[in-house]
Protein backbone atom coordinates (compact mmCIF):
# COMPACT_ATOMS: atom_id res chain seq x y z
CA UNK A 1 0.00 0.00 0.00
CA UNK A 2 1.12 3.33 -0.70
CA UNK A 3 1.70 5.27 2.35
CA UNK A 4 -0.42 8.40 3.34
CA UNK A 5 2.73 10.76 3.71
CA UNK A 6 4.12 9.67 0.60
CA UNK A 7 1.10 10.53 -1.44
CA UNK A 8 0.61 13.77 0.41
CA UNK A 9 4.19 14.55 -0.28
CA UNK A 10 4.22 13.78 -4.15
CA UNK A 11 0.77 15.71 -4.55
CA UNK A 12 2.06 18.90 -3.23
CA UNK A 13 5.02 19.07 -5.48
CA UNK A 14 3.35 17.38 -8.83
CA UNK A 15 3.48 19.96 -11.30
CA UNK A 16 1.53 22.91 -9.63
CA UNK A 17 3.78 24.29 -6.84
CA UNK A 18 1.97 25.69 -4.25
CA UNK A 19 -1.99 24.59 -3.79
CA UNK A 20 -3.17 28.59 -3.23
CA UNK A 21 -6.84 29.41 -3.07
CA UNK A 22 -8.45 31.19 -5.85
CA UNK A 23 -11.28 33.45 -5.06
CA UNK A 24 -14.08 32.88 -8.03
CA UNK A 25 -12.17 29.30 -8.82
CA UNK A 26 -14.04 27.70 -11.82
CA UNK A 27 -12.76 25.81 -14.45
CA UNK A 28 -14.60 24.14 -17.47
CA UNK A 29 -14.55 20.43 -18.44
CA UNK A 30 -15.90 19.35 -21.78
CA UNK A 31 -16.70 15.94 -23.13
CA UNK A 32 -17.42 14.69 -26.62
CA UNK A 33 -18.39 10.76 -26.83
CA UNK A 34 -18.57 8.81 -30.13
CA UNK A 35 -20.29 5.47 -30.72
CA UNK A 36 -22.92 6.83 -27.65
CA UNK A 37 -25.13 3.82 -27.07
CA UNK A 38 -25.32 2.94 -22.98
CA UNK A 39 -23.59 5.77 -21.42
CA UNK A 40 -25.41 7.78 -18.82
CA UNK A 41 -22.96 10.10 -17.52
CA UNK A 42 -19.26 11.29 -16.34
CA UNK A 43 -18.87 11.96 -13.13
CA UNK A 44 -15.75 14.03 -11.08
CA UNK A 45 -15.30 13.33 -7.47
CA UNK A 46 -12.90 15.31 -4.70
CA UNK A 47 -12.07 11.97 -2.95
CA UNK A 48 -10.17 13.77 -0.16
CA UNK A 49 -13.31 15.94 0.47
CA UNK A 50 -15.13 12.46 1.25
CA UNK A 51 -15.96 12.15 -2.58
CA UNK A 52 -17.14 15.33 -3.14
CA UNK A 53 -19.16 15.74 -6.69
CA UNK A 54 -17.41 18.33 -8.18
CA UNK A 55 -19.12 18.11 -11.70
CA UNK A 56 -21.61 15.69 -13.53
CA UNK A 57 -22.05 15.38 -17.17
CA UNK A 58 -25.45 13.50 -18.74
CA UNK A 59 -25.49 11.88 -22.05
CA UNK A 60 -29.08 10.36 -22.10
CA UNK A 61 -30.29 12.98 -24.60
CA UNK A 62 -26.65 13.92 -26.46
CA UNK A 63 -23.49 12.89 -27.10
CA UNK A 64 -21.67 15.89 -25.59
CA UNK A 65 -21.04 17.68 -21.91
CA UNK A 66 -19.91 20.58 -20.91
CA UNK A 67 -19.44 21.68 -16.90
CA UNK A 68 -18.48 24.74 -14.90
CA UNK A 69 -16.64 22.99 -11.83
CA UNK A 70 -16.03 25.15 -8.46
CA UNK A 71 -11.99 23.66 -8.06
CA UNK A 72 -10.39 25.81 -4.93
CA UNK A 73 -7.05 23.89 -5.13
CA UNK A 74 -4.42 21.95 -8.06
CA UNK A 75 -4.73 18.30 -7.29
CA UNK A 76 -5.89 15.24 -8.80
CA UNK A 77 -9.56 13.97 -9.26
CA UNK A 78 -11.47 11.22 -9.84
CA UNK A 79 -13.60 10.31 -12.51
CA UNK A 80 -16.03 7.58 -12.99
CA UNK A 81 -18.73 6.40 -15.63
CA UNK A 82 -22.39 5.32 -15.37
CA UNK A 83 -24.01 3.00 -17.65
CA UNK A 84 -27.43 1.64 -17.11
CA UNK A 85 -26.90 2.08 -13.46
CA UNK A 86 -23.37 0.41 -13.16
CA UNK A 87 -20.09 2.48 -12.02
CA UNK A 88 -16.64 2.04 -13.97
CA UNK A 89 -13.66 4.01 -12.35
CA UNK A 90 -12.01 6.04 -15.40
CA UNK A 91 -9.05 6.72 -13.30
CA UNK A 92 -7.52 9.90 -12.38
CA UNK A 93 -6.97 14.04 -13.55
CA UNK A 94 -5.48 16.90 -13.16
CA UNK A 95 -7.40 19.80 -12.53
CA UNK A 96 -5.96 23.26 -11.13
CA UNK A 97 -8.64 26.82 -10.64
CA UNK A 98 -9.46 28.40 -13.78
CA UNK A 99 -8.40 25.33 -15.90
CA UNK A 100 -9.87 24.39 -19.43
CA UNK A 101 -10.32 20.65 -20.22
CA UNK A 102 -11.66 18.83 -23.63
CA UNK A 103 -12.20 14.65 -22.78
CA UNK A 104 -13.19 12.81 -26.11
CA UNK A 105 -14.09 8.90 -25.60
CA UNK A 106 -15.39 6.13 -27.75
CA UNK A 107 -17.70 4.30 -25.81
CA UNK A 108 -16.85 1.14 -27.89
CA UNK A 109 -13.27 1.73 -26.51
CA UNK A 110 -13.92 3.27 -23.49
CA UNK A 111 -10.13 3.46 -22.08
CA UNK A 112 -8.14 2.93 -24.78
CA UNK A 113 -9.97 6.02 -26.50
CA UNK A 114 -9.35 8.15 -23.51
CA UNK A 115 -7.69 11.70 -25.27
CA UNK A 116 -7.24 14.83 -23.17
CA UNK A 117 -6.87 18.22 -24.76
CA UNK A 118 -6.36 21.63 -23.03
CA UNK A 119 -4.54 21.90 -19.46
CA UNK A 120 -2.25 19.29 -18.35
CA UNK A 121 -3.11 17.01 -21.43
CA UNK A 122 -0.05 15.69 -21.27
CA UNK A 123 -0.14 14.56 -17.42
CA UNK A 124 -4.02 13.54 -18.00
CA UNK A 125 -3.11 11.39 -20.77
CA UNK A 126 -0.40 9.96 -19.18
CA UNK A 127 -2.64 8.97 -16.21
CA UNK A 128 -4.73 7.88 -18.55
CA UNK A 129 -2.33 5.51 -20.74
CA UNK A 130 -1.84 4.02 -17.15
CA UNK A 131 -5.56 3.55 -16.15
CA UNK A 132 -5.88 1.85 -19.58
CA UNK A 133 -3.13 -1.00 -18.84
CA UNK A 134 -4.81 -1.52 -15.08
CA UNK A 135 -8.08 -2.42 -17.45
CA UNK A 136 -6.48 -4.72 -19.82
CA UNK A 137 -4.98 -6.66 -17.03
CA UNK A 138 -8.08 -6.91 -14.93
CA UNK A 139 -10.16 -7.68 -18.10
CA UNK A 140 -7.02 -10.70 -18.86
CA UNK A 141 -7.23 -12.02 -15.12
CA UNK A 142 -11.08 -12.36 -14.92
CA UNK A 143 -11.24 -15.66 -15.50
CA UNK A 144 -7.96 -16.64 -13.73
CA UNK A 145 -4.28 -17.02 -15.42
CA UNK A 146 -1.60 -18.69 -13.67
CA UNK A 147 0.33 -16.11 -11.12
CA UNK A 148 3.64 -16.66 -13.12
CA UNK A 149 2.32 -15.62 -16.35
CA UNK A 150 0.11 -12.57 -14.47
CA UNK A 151 3.84 -11.67 -12.92
CA UNK A 152 4.89 -11.42 -16.45
CA UNK A 153 2.18 -9.43 -17.61
CA UNK A 154 2.18 -6.70 -14.80
CA UNK A 155 6.34 -6.00 -15.23
CA UNK A 156 6.02 -5.61 -19.26
CA UNK A 157 2.59 -2.94 -18.34
CA UNK A 158 4.30 -1.58 -16.11
CA UNK A 159 7.25 -0.97 -18.57
CA UNK A 160 5.01 0.48 -21.17
CA UNK A 161 3.58 3.11 -18.58
CA UNK A 162 7.21 3.90 -17.23
CA UNK A 163 8.42 4.25 -21.33
CA UNK A 164 5.10 6.46 -21.90
CA UNK A 165 6.19 9.02 -19.14
CA UNK A 166 9.90 9.23 -20.25
CA UNK A 167 8.45 9.74 -23.78
CA UNK A 168 6.14 12.29 -22.66
CA UNK A 169 8.76 13.79 -20.63
CA UNK A 170 6.37 13.88 -17.66
CA UNK A 171 8.12 14.97 -14.76
CA UNK A 172 9.39 12.95 -11.68
CA UNK A 173 6.93 13.19 -9.02
CA UNK A 174 4.26 12.24 -11.20
CA UNK A 175 6.00 9.25 -12.80
CA UNK A 176 7.03 8.04 -9.22
CA UNK A 177 3.19 8.64 -8.44
CA UNK A 178 1.50 6.48 -11.67
CA UNK A 179 4.36 3.84 -10.63
CA UNK A 180 3.22 3.57 -6.97
CA UNK A 181 -0.46 3.63 -7.82
CA UNK A 182 0.85 0.85 -10.57
CA UNK A 183 2.13 -1.07 -7.98
CA UNK A 184 -0.65 -1.29 -5.52
CA UNK A 185 -3.12 -1.98 -8.23
CA UNK A 186 -0.93 -5.34 -9.38
CA UNK A 187 -0.71 -6.37 -5.50
CA UNK A 188 -4.12 -6.06 -5.32
CA UNK A 189 -4.72 -8.33 -8.96
CA UNK A 190 -2.46 -10.87 -7.42
CA UNK A 191 -5.31 -11.39 -4.70
CA UNK A 192 -7.84 -10.90 -6.82
CA UNK A 193 -6.22 -13.40 -9.62
CA UNK A 194 -5.97 -16.44 -6.47
CA UNK A 195 -9.64 -15.86 -5.77
CA UNK A 196 -10.46 -16.12 -9.80
CA UNK A 197 -8.63 -19.21 -10.27
CA UNK A 198 -10.38 -20.74 -7.07
CA UNK A 199 -13.46 -20.24 -8.56
CA UNK A 200 -12.55 -21.41 -11.99
CA UNK A 201 -11.79 -24.84 -10.22
CA UNK A 202 -14.99 -24.71 -8.89
CA UNK A 203 -16.88 -25.62 -12.61
CA UNK A 204 -18.25 -28.97 -12.95
CA UNK A 205 -17.52 -29.79 -8.62
CA UNK A 206 -20.35 -30.78 -7.13
CA UNK A 207 -21.81 -27.60 -5.42
CA UNK A 208 -25.20 -28.33 -3.55
CA UNK A 209 -24.45 -29.62 -0.62
CA UNK A 210 -25.88 -26.55 1.44
CA UNK A 211 -28.59 -26.05 3.76
CA UNK A 212 -30.67 -23.04 4.17
CA UNK A 213 -33.50 -21.60 6.34
CA UNK A 214 -36.79 -20.38 4.62
CA UNK A 215 -39.00 -17.36 6.31
CA UNK A 216 -40.94 -20.60 8.21
CA UNK A 217 -37.51 -21.66 9.77
CA UNK A 218 -37.47 -24.82 7.62
CA UNK A 219 -34.58 -26.61 6.96
CA UNK A 220 -33.90 -26.56 2.92
CA UNK A 221 -31.48 -28.07 1.20
CA UNK A 222 -30.17 -27.20 -2.72
CA UNK A 223 -29.80 -31.22 -2.77
CA UNK A 224 -33.91 -30.84 -2.27
CA UNK A 225 -33.93 -29.24 -6.00
CA UNK A 226 -31.77 -32.29 -7.76
CA UNK A 227 -32.79 -32.94 -11.07
CA UNK A 228 -33.99 -29.13 -12.16
CA UNK A 229 -31.01 -26.88 -13.45
CA UNK A 230 -30.57 -23.78 -10.51
CA UNK A 231 -30.33 -20.40 -11.34
CA UNK A 232 -29.11 -18.33 -7.96
CA UNK A 233 -29.28 -15.50 -6.70
CA UNK A 234 -26.59 -14.46 -4.03
CA UNK A 235 -27.98 -10.86 -2.15
CA UNK A 236 -28.44 -9.21 0.88
CA UNK A 237 -30.38 -6.42 2.28
CA UNK A 238 -28.72 -3.69 2.26
CA UNK A 239 -27.00 -4.27 -1.07
CA UNK A 240 -28.46 -1.78 -3.90
CA UNK A 241 -26.86 -3.37 -6.87
CA UNK A 242 -28.68 -6.32 -5.85
CA UNK A 243 -31.97 -4.62 -5.77
CA UNK A 244 -31.47 -3.14 -9.13
CA UNK A 245 -30.84 -6.88 -10.62
CA UNK A 246 -34.27 -7.73 -8.54
CA UNK A 247 -36.32 -6.36 -11.04
CA UNK A 248 -34.32 -8.34 -14.18
CA UNK A 249 -34.98 -11.31 -11.95
CA UNK A 250 -38.11 -11.60 -11.47
CA UNK A 251 -39.20 -10.88 -15.16
CA UNK A 252 -36.87 -14.26 -15.88
CA UNK A 253 -38.89 -15.58 -13.26
CA UNK A 254 -41.60 -14.94 -15.40
CA UNK A 255 -40.46 -15.83 -18.59
CA UNK A 256 -39.67 -19.65 -17.09
CA UNK A 257 -42.63 -19.83 -14.79
CA UNK A 258 -43.95 -22.52 -17.05
CA UNK A 259 -41.45 -24.26 -17.33
CA UNK A 260 -40.27 -27.71 -14.80
CA UNK A 261 -36.61 -27.48 -15.23
CA UNK A 262 -35.16 -24.13 -14.28
CA UNK A 263 -35.52 -23.33 -10.48
CA UNK A 264 -34.63 -19.47 -9.26
CA UNK A 265 -33.33 -18.96 -6.17
CA UNK A 266 -32.59 -16.26 -3.90
CA UNK A 267 -30.36 -16.40 -0.79
CA UNK A 268 -29.37 -13.64 1.72
CA UNK A 269 -25.81 -13.51 2.68
CA UNK A 270 -27.43 -10.74 5.67
CA UNK A 271 -25.56 -10.90 9.31
CA UNK A 272 -28.88 -11.27 10.60
CA UNK A 273 -31.99 -13.54 9.87
CA UNK A 274 -34.56 -10.63 11.22
CA UNK A 275 -33.24 -7.88 9.00
CA UNK A 276 -34.05 -10.29 6.13
CA UNK A 277 -37.09 -11.53 7.22
CA UNK A 278 -38.91 -7.89 7.97
CA UNK A 279 -37.25 -6.92 4.58
CA UNK A 280 -39.33 -9.88 2.67
CA UNK A 281 -42.41 -9.18 4.39
CA UNK A 282 -42.36 -5.32 3.99
CA UNK A 283 -41.18 -5.86 0.48
CA UNK A 284 -43.90 -8.56 -0.64
CA UNK A 285 -40.96 -10.52 -2.27
CA UNK A 286 -42.15 -13.69 -3.54
CA UNK A 287 -40.56 -16.26 -4.82
CA UNK A 288 -38.00 -18.82 -3.19
CA UNK A 289 -36.75 -16.59 -0.44
CA UNK A 290 -33.34 -18.67 1.93
CA UNK A 291 -31.23 -17.51 4.44
CA UNK A 292 -27.85 -18.45 4.93
CA UNK A 293 -26.00 -16.16 7.03
CA UNK A 294 -22.59 -14.13 6.01
CA UNK A 295 -20.39 -16.80 6.82
CA UNK A 296 -22.08 -20.16 6.16
CA UNK A 297 -19.75 -23.10 4.76
CA UNK A 298 -21.82 -21.66 1.36
CA UNK A 299 -20.31 -18.38 1.60
CA UNK A 300 -17.16 -20.20 2.24
CA UNK A 301 -17.24 -22.61 -0.53
CA UNK A 302 -18.10 -19.92 -3.17
CA UNK A 303 -15.90 -17.53 -1.66
CA UNK A 304 -18.70 -15.30 -1.57
CA UNK A 305 -17.29 -11.17 -1.06
CA UNK A 306 -18.71 -8.68 -3.38
CA UNK A 307 -22.77 -8.94 -4.06
CA UNK A 308 -24.41 -9.56 -6.17
CA UNK A 309 -23.12 -12.73 -6.70
CA UNK A 310 -25.10 -15.32 -9.18
CA UNK A 311 -24.39 -19.11 -9.35
CA UNK A 312 -25.64 -21.81 -12.02
CA UNK A 313 -25.79 -25.07 -11.09
CA UNK A 314 -26.66 -28.44 -13.64
CA UNK A 315 -29.21 -31.00 -12.77
CA UNK A 316 -26.67 -33.16 -10.78
CA UNK A 317 -25.65 -30.12 -8.45
CA UNK A 318 -22.60 -29.38 -10.73
CA UNK A 319 -21.32 -25.67 -10.56
CA UNK A 320 -21.71 -24.83 -14.42
CA UNK A 321 -20.77 -21.38 -13.36
CA UNK A 322 -19.74 -20.13 -9.91
CA UNK A 323 -19.94 -16.31 -11.16
CA UNK A 324 -22.76 -16.34 -13.80
CA UNK A 325 -23.71 -13.62 -15.64
CA UNK A 326 -26.27 -10.88 -14.49
CA UNK A 327 -30.23 -10.89 -14.91
CA UNK A 328 -29.53 -7.93 -16.73
CA UNK A 329 -27.57 -8.60 -19.19
CA UNK A 330 -29.57 -10.12 -21.97
CA UNK A 331 -26.99 -12.74 -22.92
CA UNK A 332 -28.39 -14.64 -19.72
CA UNK A 333 -31.74 -15.39 -21.12
CA UNK A 334 -29.91 -16.82 -24.18
CA UNK A 335 -27.53 -19.30 -21.82
CA UNK A 336 -30.44 -20.18 -20.19
CA UNK A 337 -32.81 -20.92 -22.94
CA UNK A 338 -29.68 -22.84 -24.73
CA UNK A 339 -28.83 -24.72 -21.69
CA UNK A 340 -32.23 -25.98 -20.43
CA UNK A 341 -34.21 -26.22 -23.78
CA UNK A 342 -31.47 -28.06 -25.86
CA UNK A 343 -29.73 -29.56 -22.60
CA UNK A 344 -26.15 -27.80 -23.61
CA UNK A 345 -24.62 -23.89 -23.55
CA UNK A 346 -22.38 -23.49 -26.84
Amino acid sequence: MIKPSIIIFLLTIIIFGCKEKIKNPFSVIEVNVTNHQLLDSLIIYDKEMSWEIKSILRFKESNSGIDTMNILENKLYQIYSFSNGKQGELGELLISPNSQISLSIDENELYESINYTGNFKLSNNFLAYSKKHQNQLSQIVRNGIEQKELKILIHEKGDLINKKGISLNIVDSLSTYAKAKFSEFSDILKQKNTKYLYKTSLVNEIGNNFSFTDMNNNNISLKDFQGKYLYIDVWATWCKPCKIEYVFLKELEEHFSNNDELQIISISTDREFDKWEKYITKNSIKGTQLYSGANSDFVKFYDIGALPRFIFLDKEGRVISPVEIRPSNPELLKKLESTVYNNGYN
